[in-house]
């Protein structure tokens, strides 16, 4: 366990020390990076673009993210769809936090992770499926019960 603890502060720290310098991480570093990122349930993805249902994919300029804390997704992603069932005026969308429940984060072989889970807010219950992939770079696809699906896409924040 000392070990363990041991080398995953060693490449925290080299991976602080990676970004602080501004120098490039190699395809290694940056899926270690990412794996001990899944692995600790801490981080966070920067969407740049969103696919509604049946519609074309569209740029996003503002700073729309994704953040999941331990037991606790932080959404503010834009919504662009048809909703059924919403309070008036629209309801929150996308943008809430709530509490995870059934997390999981499955190894997709060389090419990085996808991690699911399901969230329940005051207006509608979300599934989030979210492919990571080694580079760091992510697809975010959210179901609702009451809304139509929509995909980001986006990154890793380091």
């Amino acid at each position: 366990m000392k070990k363990f603890i041991f080398i995953l502060t060693s490449l925290l720290l080299v991976s602080l020390t990676a970004c602080h310098t501004g120098s490039r991480l190699t395809k290694e570093e940056m899926a270690r990076q990412v794996r001990t990122l899944i692995e600790e349930r801490h981080f966070t993805i920067a969407v740049d673009w969103m696919r509604p249902y049946g519609g074309k994919p569209q740029h996003v300029n503002s700073n729309y993210e994704l953040k999941i804390n331990g037991d606790e997704l932080d959404s503010y992603l834009p919504y662009v769809g048809e909703a059924y069932h919403v309070p008036y005026g629209g309801g929150k969308g996308l943008n809430f936090k709530a509490q995870i429940r059934n997390y999981s984060a499955t190894f997709a072989g060389n090419n990085g992770y996808i991690v699911e889970c399901d969230v329940p807010n005051d207006e509608d219950v979300f599934y989030y499926r979210i492919n990571i992939f080694n580079s760091g770079k992510a697809i975010i696809d959210v179901w609702a019960r009451d809304r139509n699906p929509i995909s980001f896409q986006g990154e890793m924040v380091f």
